[in-house]
């Protein structure tokens, strides 16, 4: 992965924040600055809390950290159990995560309608870079790839509201 991707997916964690974290005191900002600062073991070592608590984009970040090798061992198995449980509670990022990882046939099989699905619901939250990926995977979709597309994304939306 680019040290770009890297970048921007870290300042996109970093912006899916609520405003109110942004006190030094909060877990969750200490975590995004010790990652900032390139401590990558202790800063996984503060999101690790917080993503086992449940913290949607803690969750992402952990799955970020844990694709890239980052504070841990790299395990792309790991990453993609990490990256869903932060897109079954909504994370535009962790869509677009696992978009990639369906769309390349990284540790799940190739699945275009599942990539596109995710690139989708990124976009739709705010993800700009899954648009070009969006595009992609809607060229390989005929009509019941598209149809199977917006099934799957029900699904993950049905898995967020929950």
């Amino acid at each position: 992965m680019s040290c770009f991707r890297i970048c921007i997916l870290a300042l996109a964690a970093a912006l899916a924040a609520p405003l109110a974290t942004a006190n030094e005191n909060d877990p969750y900002s200490k975590a995004i600055e010790t990652y900032g600062c390139g401590d990558y073991p202790k800063a996984f070592n503060l999101f690790m809390p917080l993503a086992q608590q449940g913290m949607a984009v803690a969750e992402y970040q952990i799955g970020l950290m844990t694709e890239q090798g980052q504070g841990t061992a790299a395990n792309m198995s790991r990453a993609f159990e990490w990256y869903t449980k932060a897109a079954e509670k909504g994370v535009a990022d962790a869509y677009y995560a696992l978009g990639q990882l369906y769309s390349k046939g990284e540790v799940v099989a190739k699945d275009p309608a599942q990539a596109h699905a995710l690139f989708d619901l990124a976009v739709k939250g705010g993800n700009k870079v899954a648009k070009d990926w969006l595009r992609m995977e809607a060229e390989r979709l005929d009509a019941i790839g598209l149809a199977k597309s917006r099934e799957y994304a029900q699904q993950w939306l049905a898995r967020a509201k929950n």
